[in-house]
């Protein structure tokens, strides 16, 4: 679930736009079960999207922290 405080992708307002609106149809019983199929597949894209953006977001961080230890070592030898 995408953190309400953090803005959302650009590239994940259209997938959640057209989801929102299969979500709707879906409330009023319109839903065709190749549109089930399609949410189905937004809400996928949409989870390993945030998947992958949490694993650079962290890779970012840890290699940050290596950096800053390298750099703090570095001081103490010299």
């Amino acid at each position: 679930m995408p953190d309400p405080y953090e803005p959302p992708r650009p590239r994940d307002e259209p997938l959640e736009s057209e989801l929102e609106s299969l979500r709707e149809q879906e409330k009023e019983g319109h839903e065709t079960p190749k549109e089930q199929r399609r949410a189905e597949q937004l809400e996928r894209r949409l989870r390993v999207d945030e998947d992958d953006a949490e694993l650079r977001e962290q890779r970012q961080d840890d290699r940050a922290i290596a950096r800053e230890d390298a750099e703090e070592r570095h001081r103490h030898r010299h």
